[in-house]
């Protein structure tokens, strides 16, 4: 082998979620970046449905009643499944630096 790194054998889910769709598009980058960076076979990020939370908030506190406020939360999601890793990948993803506004969650299967 004449520049890929040792092979090792855990698979990695790598789950990420955000508020603002923009930041989570640049952070799924960021993380494909180091992925092939790191000689990964990684397949390419999956969008997941994306989840709202609608909230209805009364603006008068007593008599008006049909004076109200509408308010929608949603919440972005992709999963990038690393199926081959390699010594490097494990060490590139502790390394790595993401906004505080994108989740990321790491699973071992």
């Amino acid at each position: 082998m004449s520049g890929k790194p040792k092979k090792t054998t855990p698979k990695l889910r790598i789950k990420l979620k955000s508020y603002d769709l923009h930041m989570l598009e640049n952070s799924v980058t960021k993380v494909l970046w180091l992925l092939v960076k790191s000689w990964a076979v990684v397949k390419w990020p999956i969008p997941l449905p994306r989840k709202k939370k609608r909230y209805t908030v009364i603006k008068a506190h007593f008599v008006y009643k049909d004076s109200r406020d509408q308010y929608e939360r949603i919440t972005y999601s992709r999963m990038i499944d690393v199926v081959e890793t390699w010594a490097k990948t494990v060490e590139f993803l502790q390394n790595i630096s993401i906004r505080d506004w994108v989740s990321v969650e790491v699973r071992v299967y």
